[in-house]
């Protein structure tokens, strides 16, 4: 995880839900950051936190977005836990492990003394129960499977050795880095139990965490509370006690204004998502500014061979050489941005730069689609062939609140080779139906995750073939299924490095960033913490107003 810090009028007027949201907040006793008394005791205090997406499903083998897995890991604990600067595993629920010299037996010992949030014990049992349930889901309830579990052939449970045995069928080296990620959460049995809207509610997610989830108004406030009793953090935190805030308060306010005036005005003390141009102005008002790069996917766009001229080769290659990443970085973002090298972050399990294949080069562009046969013009400037002009549509990601000026600009470096790049725009409640249309041939894609499998869950032909490829690339395929049951690091390394070689020779995707999460706060914020993939932690958190 790479972390950069900035430290350190009246703004529109917010509207009107946002607006008596935050006044209801206030009113029930949260303090205004301008206005509380300041203490250095880390104890006691609430925050508003201002974030730029609503929360959609916390359900946890089908949910997927940034903002619920980041509410998911402030009220759950997991089996081990990944040190965000070492990326070492270290015990956690899991006190130790052991794997056998097979790579199918995996033993673990659980910690004494946890319990959920609404009392039951946190035992090997219940372990074994979340573990079941990972590997299988539950039909009856519409409720998947992990996707990024191994096939479990047993779960047992030993109550008087704590410890739980997972047989496995097959090897399967990501298993442990899964079991640090913020979906193998453990809950409890109330959650497991309940019907799948329930547990698609942040309500609904009775974990072991430092925090529980007070109330949830759907789209208007989340509140998270203060855990009393918790005592279980990973061993070597500071803190190893209970969380220091009091009280959490979630706002989702998506546009980026009302963001920045509401933290400006003093009446939220975090807000997540600003615009890189507003960085150094929120630094000079005094303001703190955090970004945060995880390990894991970087940001790219997937090439959908579904789509219309994609299914050449020779097409893929000239967009890969035709987009100027500088340029990008120099006119759209700042420091705390950088270019992708490859379609994994540094610091990533098997990371290789791969920045000579992604180097500017129009004139290898022009060749490319001259060679491809696209050597007519129309009217507007735009390649043809046979009549046809070479038109590819996408959609600007929701999730990400600088991707319009970034795409537009994509959009007029391809122009200049005589590619058209339509970009259509959609909202959240669409996006995921609009991306189902096999004719949108690019793809916004790539998260910070806990292990390279994000690689075979998205682009193998066997799981969500994310390029749409026509036929499946057999030598992808193996490769991607090779790193899965590659248990010695360095020969995994090996292997998620050729994948990147084959993915970057056959220009199926073309990486762009290496996601950043922006924040902004209040200098009378401290010790706001983040996970190796880049989400908050607000267990160390504590606020100078109280």
């Amino acid at each position: 995880m790479k972390l950069n810090r900035k430290h350190p009028a009246s703004a529109r007027a917010l509207p009107l839900l946002v607006l008596s949201v935050l006044t209801a907040v206030l009113a029930s006793g949260c303090s205004q950051p301008g206005n509380a008394t300041e203490s250095t005791d880390k104890r006691g205090g609430e925050v508003v936190y201002l974030d730029a997406e609503l929360s959609s499903n916390t359900q946890l083998q089908s949910s997927g977005t940034w903002q619920d897995s980041a509410y998911i890991q402030n009220i759950t604990d997991r089996l081990i836990y990944r040190d965000p600067e070492t990326l070492e595993l270290k015990p956690w629920i899991a006190e130790e492990w052991t794997v056998s010299d097979d790579g199918l037996t995996y033993t673990f010992v659980i910690r004494e003394g946890v319990t959920f949030s609404n009392g039951q014990v946190l035992d090997a049992q219940a372990v074994k129960r979340n573990l079941d349930w990972q590997a299988a889901g539950d039909s009856e309830k519409g409720i998947p499977a992990n996707n990024w579990f191994p096939k479990v052939s047993a779960v047992t449970a030993d109550d008087a050795s704590r410890t739980v045995t997972v047989q496995l069928t097959a090897p399967h080296a990501p298993f442990l880095n899964v079991l640090s990620f913020w979906r193998t959460s453990l809950v409890a049995d109330e959650t497991i139990n309940a019907p799948i809207e329930a547990q698609s509610q942040l309500t609904g997610i009775i974990g072991s965490g430092p925090f529980t989830v007070e109330s949830e108004k759907y789209g208007e406030e989340i509140v998270l509370a203060r855990r009393d009793g918790y005592a279980w953090a990973p061993p070597g935190l500071e803190n190893q006690g209970e969380a220091y805030l009091d009280r959490i308060t979630i706002i989702p306010v998506t546009e980026d204004s009302v963001r920045l005036g509401s933290l400006r005005a003093g009446e939220a003390d975090l807000i997540r998502y600003i615009q890189p141009s507003e960085e150094k102005t929120l630094t000079a008002a005094g303001l703190e500014v955090v970004s945060v790069q995880g390990v894991g996917n970087s940001n790219v766009w997937d090439l959908r061979q579904s789509a219309p001229f994609l299914e050449d080769v020779r097409v893929r290659q000239a967009l890969q050489h035709g987009i100027d990443r500088d340029q990008i970085i120099s006119d759209l973002y700042t420091e705390n941005w950088n270019k992708a090298t490859s379609i994994l972050t540094p610091g990533s399990l098997g990371y290789k730069d791969e920045s000579e294949k992604l180097a500017f080069d129009p004139d290898k562009s022009n060749q490319l689609l001259d060679d491809a046969g696209w050597t007519g013009r129309d009217a507007d400037g735009f390649r043809t062939r046979d009549g046809e002009q070479l038109h590819i549509l996408t959609y600007v990601d929701v999730y990400d609140s600088t991707s319009k000026p970034l795409f537009q600009l994509i959009q007029w470096q391809l122009k200049q080779l005589g590619v058209n790049l339509e970009i259509k725009e959609t909202d959240y409640a669409n996006y995921s139906t609009v991306l189902a249309d096999p004719s949108v041939g690019a793809r916004r894609n790539g998260w910070p995750e806990a292990d390279p499998i994000r690689l075979t869950v998205n682009y193998s032909s066997e799981y969500l073939n994310a390029f749409n490829l026509q036929q499946p690339d057999a030598e992808l395929d193996a490769l991607l299924a090779e790193q899965l049951t590659a248990t010695d690091a360095d020969v995994r390394s090996g292997i998620i490095g050729k994948i990147q070689d084959h993915v970057i020779d056959s220009a199926y995707a073309l990486p762009i960033l290496d996601d950043s999460q922006v924040f902004a706060l209040q200098p009378t914020l401290h010790g706001l913490s983040f996970s190796a993939e880049a989400r908050p932690s607000f267990y160390e958190t504590w606020t100078e107003t109280k």
